[in-house]
């Protein structure tokens, strides 16, 4: 089935006849190309061919991309498309640090220029992108009737994985309730100190909040909020997801947490030199869960499938896209084994399962453990008399009753002047 986004090219895509494809990925984004690459880097005669609906990735929110998981299992070639590609995630300075040959160190990116270097990074080794819609594994294997590999690396919400193993094929665990702030800065906007400035602010608030700041582009520096609250709050914010966003000055949202919002955007302004971008705030909400599907293998009609990334297992608090490029150099791994039958990389596959969950999982649950008594903390050190690090009574009150230009009622674009006493 063709759709109106289909005849978009899709960055790298020959309009050439192609070779009957060895290896399919339904889905492009970066964790699909990821894998991708990795396949091809480990066999370079085999031909790979993506399978992606959109022309631009859906999401642009900022990734906390950690160096390990772009190592671990991966295979490396040292080329100049290699070089290149981790120049234009990592930068410069870091990719050509002792911290990147060891695997170790982070860097905070936008999702939509992590997936333009995948596919430029695709593009060079020769792997063929389609811009196509793939609604079915009955589909894909119709258009690709020799291929006996084919990996569903197509989200969350994954088509291929509730085709190949039924709607209950997911086992959920809720975490965490969390409000998202995404909106856009004018020039470079620093970070606040977490031992000092945003400790003293997290305690002038009712919801916990941290902040990711990415890096800076055209003039324009990316920053996401990430505000956790309870059940009762989450619930009384109307449906607000990445395509639906709301306004940060909503009447509808809870007035605690737009005063919560409104503060922290206040202290940044001041404390991190920050100009907000007019009109760019959009909040959104979510369920932090940790998530897996049942099996990441099958075998259907002779053919493997195996499921990677969000597809087959989430992680919150940002380990869900590393976690998914160790899968994908994992997977890589098993199902570039030429003389093995699909049936045995499949039972490889599945094999790993039972250690990726454990791994991924005990780490998440670390975490929200050490956010628990982290919020616990913030909240009892607030009242006590002796506590030292706080914000002065003065700061307070300018900080809580100061204007945003994000809170107007109508967010036009205007030039923000210095916040300050």
């Amino acid at each position: 089935m063709n759709h109106p986004q289909d005849s978009v090219p899709f960055s790298g895509e020959t309009k050439q006849p192609q070779p009957a494809a060895d290896i399919v990925i339904i889905g492009g984004g970066p964790v699909g190309l990821w894998t991708a690459v990795q396949i091809k880097k480990r066999r370079p005669d085999a031909h790979v061919r993506v399978y992606e609906r959109y022309s631009a990735y859906q999401r642009s929110h900022i990734l906390r991309l950690e160096n390990f998981s772009m190592n671990v299992y991966a295979k490396k070639s040292g080329d100049d498309a290699e070089a290149q590609f981790l120049r234009e995630v990592l930068g410069e300075k870091l990719a050509n640090s002792f911290k990147a040959a060891a695997g170790t160190g982070t860097v905070f990116i936008r999702t939509n220029d992590l997936e333009q270097a995948l596919k430029e990074h695709a593009r060079a080794l020769g792997i063929e992108t389609v811009l196509r819609r793939i609604d079915t594994p009955a589909q894909a294997m119709a258009e690709n009737p020799t291929c006996k590999t084919f990996i569903a690396a197509d989200g969350a919400h994954s088509q291929m994985r509730a085709a190949l193993l039924g709607e209950d094929a997911v086992t959920d665990y809720p975490m965490q309730y969390v409000v998202e702030v995404k909106y856009q800065a004018d020039g470079r906007a620093g970070t606040l100190d977490f031992l000092s400035d945003q400790y003293k602010t997290n305690k002038l608030l009712s919801n916990m909040v941290f902040e990711y700041v990415g890096r800076e582009k055209e003039g324009k520096t990316p920053v996401t909020l990430r505000f956790f609250v309870d059940a009762d709050t989450y619930g009384a914010i109307p449906q607000a997801g990445f395509k639906d966003p709301l306004a940060v000055n909503d009447a509808r949202l809870p007035e605690t947490l737009r005063q919560d919002i409104k503060t922290y955007m206040n202290v940044r302004a001041e404390k991190a030199g920050e100009v907000y971008a007019a009109g760019s705030a959009k909040l959104s909400k979510l369920t932090l869960s940790v998530y897996a599907a049942k099996k990441f293998a099958v075998v259907k009609e002779g053919r493997g499938w195996y499921i990677v990334g969000d597809a087959a297992m989430g992680v919150p608090y940002f380990r869900a896209l590393n976690a998914g490029l160790i899968m994908g150099s994992q997977l890589a791994g098993i199902v570039t084994r030429k003389y093995a039958a699909p049936s045995v990389k499949a039972a490889a596959f599945n094999l790993v399962r039972p250690l990726d969950k454990a791994w991924e999982f005990t780490g998440a649950h670390g975490k929200n453990m050490a956010l628990k008594v982290y919020d616990a903390f913030r909240g009892a050190s607030a009242g006590v008399p002796w506590e030292m690090v706080k914000w002065d009574e003065a700061d307070v009150q300018r900080f809580k009753s100061a204007p945003h230009p994000a809170f107007e009622a109508a967010q036009k674009p205007s030039v923000q002047k210095p916040f300050g006493p």
